[in-house]
């Protein structure tokens, strides 16, 4: 008589596993061909970057020099050092507006009438070592009994206009005047839109203040 098998479940075939289905090395991914990130690049040994640059043919700067004095980016306009292209960007605005000019080494000057007073203004641009200066006269010299009034025409256009921009130049030279004065620092950067839209109104503040001081003070 035969002994009953003590291990029923004990597979007959050596070798076979008994639990077919089930992952005989737990861990270990059972499908190693498989790529265990779903979108990434299957073909290995091709890098996606192989030496090339990421952005390789896109310039964020267009074409721009970056250190020409003056910058330009796509549908924009140039953008100037005021320091290095100041006569540059006066001789522009000057050159679309109706104003006799005069040029030399070191300033760039016009002039325009004012029909009311019946003189000519002359505003010339200039530099020191840290501003761009715009010098404006009507070319009346005062008298010393002038004086007294001048400053105080300088000082009500000053507070109404909450800038100090008038003054009486030379109190004690031989040609005292009344001169406004407006100015920029040079490392300033403007495009040629800004510093013409600035010019106009520097010329017409000049404009309106020796009109004041003609007709109101009698200047």
């Amino acid at each position: 008589m035969t002994a009953p098998d003590s291990s029923p479940n004990r597979d007959a075939y050596p070798g076979r596993d008994p639990y077919p289905g089930r992952d005989p090395y737990p861990g270990r991914d059972p499908y190693p061909d498989r790529d265990s990130y779903p979108g990434r690049d299957s073909h290995p040994g091709r890098d996606s970057y192989s030496g090339r640059e990421p952005y390789a043919g896109r310039d964020s700067y267009g074409g721009r020099e970056p250190y020409a004095g003056r910058d330009s980016y796509a549908g924009r306009p140039e953008i100037y050092d005021l320091g290095t292209h100041w006569r540059q960007l006066v001789q522009n605005w000057v050159a679309r507006r109706n104003y006799h000019t005069a040029h030399d080494t070191v300033s760039v000057s016009l002039q325009f009438d004012l029909r009311e007073a019946g003189r000519t203004v002359t505003v010339r641009f200039m530099t020191t070592r840290k501003l761009l200066v715009a010098f404006a006269t009507d070319g009346n010299f005062l008298r010393q009994d002038q004086l007294a009034i001048a400053a105080a025409a300088s000082n009500a256009w000053n507070t109404e206009q909450l800038n100090p921009m008038l003054s009486v130049w030379d109190v004690r030279g031989p040609r005292p005047c009344l001169a406004g004065v407006c100015d920029l620092p040079l490392t300033c950067r403007i495009t040629q839109a800004d510093f013409d839209a600035l010019a106009n109104d520097w010329v017409e503040r000049a404009r309106q203040m020796f009109s004041r001081c003609h007709q109101v003070f009698k200047l």
